[in-house]
């Protein structure tokens, strides 16, 4: 007995034209992913690829092969014509409105990636400020060390010539 399937023929179409929406090249996998890991590669893969072969076909298939647009009675022509004419620029006015809206969108885009850009040249820069607070403020307490050390290393053989004089004083006091 043959299972019925999980998904329909509409929800794989619907998903790979939200895939197609958000910018991305819907394939069997991808489909499948967004129909939530449901139905079977092959049969979305066979679906997606008869609906791409058939949209991209004239929306009115023309029966007749005798007739042409030159053909049509010269009122239905020039009012064809006219409805063409407005279709197109509307099409042109779109298009303007569509580039005006991307161009605007990359501009935000672009301010808000500056932005961000100087923020975190900021937070380097005091980043980087506080490092070489750091490195000067340990070099000079180096240097205040080695000192300490030089005084320490001059009392040490002060004493040392001290303590050999001592003990040549004492020697010779036995004697």
């Amino acid at each position: 007995m043959a299972r019925h399937p999980e998904v329909s023929e509409q929800q794989i179409i619907d998903a790979g034209l939200a895939l197609e929406k958000r910018g991305k090249r819907p394939n069997a996998g991808a489909i499948r992913v967004q129909l939530g890991d449901r139905g079977g590669l092959a049969r979305i893969k066979s679906i997606w690829e008869n609906y791409q072969s058939n949209r991209d076909e004239p929306l009115y298939q023309v029966t007749r092969s005798d007739l042409s647009f030159d053909v049509l009675p010269s009122a239905y022509a020039d009012e064809a014509e006219l409805l063409i004419e407005k279709v197109s620029q509307a099409m042109k006015h779109m298009a303007i409105a569509a580039y005006g809206d991307a161009q605007s969108l990359f501009e935000r885009r672009l301010k808000s990636i500056e932005a961000n850009h100087a923020v975190a040249i900021n937070d380097y820069e005091q980043s980087e400020q506080s490092a070489v607070e750091c490195v000067e403020k340990l070099e000079d307490e180096l240097d205040e060390i080695q000192t300490e050390r030089d005084k320490l290393a001059e009392q040490n053989a002060q004493l040392l010539i001290e303590n050999a004089e001592l003990r040549g004083k004492l020697d010779a006091s036995k004697a």
